[in-house]
C-alpha cells in the first residue's frame, strides 16, 4: 500500500514539474517579430486610409499592381522610401484575403 501511495505521488508531482514547465517555457518565450513591411503597411498607409481599403484589394492585386499603387500613394505624401516598394509589393501581393492585422 505504501508503494502504490508512492508511486501515485510520483507520478502526481511529476506531472505538477511538467505542467508548470511547459507553461513557465511558453510565457518565457518572446513574441513573433513583426514583418517590417507589415509595420510600415500599419503606419504609413494608414496615415490616409483605414485598412479595409488595403484589405479589399488583397488577392485582386499582383506585384506589379502593387508597385504601381504604392508608387502612387508615395506620389501623393504616403511616406514610403522609394527601396522599400518592392518589399513592401511583394508582401502585400502575398497576403490572402481577410489576413488581419490588414483585415479586421
Amino acid at each position: 500500500m505504501k508503494k502504490r501511495l508512492l508511486s501515485v505521488v510520483t507520478l502526481a508531482m511529476a506531472f505538477c514539474v511538467f505542467l508548470f514547465q511547459s507553461g513557465f517555457s511558453s510565457c518565457a518565450s518572446a513574441p513573433p517579430e513583426e514583418n517590417p513591411n507589415q509595420s510600415l503597411v500599419m503606419t504609413a498607409c494608414t496615415a490616409c486610409h483605414d485598412t479595409q481599403r488595403i484589405c479589399d484589394a488583397l488577392g485582386k492585386k499582383d506585384r506589379d499592381a502593387w508597385i504601381q499603387t504604392i508608387t502612387r500613394m508615395k506620389g501623393k505624401g504616403a511616406a514610403v522610401d522609394q527601396d522599400k516598394i518592392p518589399g513592401l509589393a511583394d508582401f502585400l501581393s502575398t497576403l490572402k484575403p481577410g489576413t488581419p492585422p490588414v483585415c479586421k
